[in-house]
């Protein structure tokens, strides 16, 4: 499977949610940091990542702002990729072939 990102989406690597010790970050760095990337929390959210385990943190950094509808993709960019059709791959390299 090659890197790559769902059409649509915004790259909020779960580091960005943790400080130096590990611990996640307050929840006013938190909102913070969903604002700038561009982030409605008022939508619903789902996140995902390389094998549905980071992602978590970025649903439980918008739990704790008391923000609903949010889900976890835990099929991954892995299974996304297998099954989209070609058009729906955005790759960093040459994208999937049929």
């Amino acid at each position: 499977v090659l890197p790559g990102h769902f059409p649509g989406t915004i790259n909020m690597p779960f580091t960005s949610f943790l400080d130096s010790s590990g611990k996640h970050l307050g929840t006013e760095t938190l909102s913070k940091l969903f604002k700038e990337a561009g982030v409605d929390l008022e939508k619903p959210l789902w996140a995902s990542c390389g094998s549905g385990v980071t992602a978590c943190h970025v649903i439980l950094a918008a739990y704790r702002l008391g923000y609903s509808g949010l889900g976890l993709y835990d099929g991954s960019w892995g299974e996304f990729f297998k099954r989209a059709p070609p058009e729906y791959i955005i790759a960093e390299e040459q994208g999937k072939k049929e």
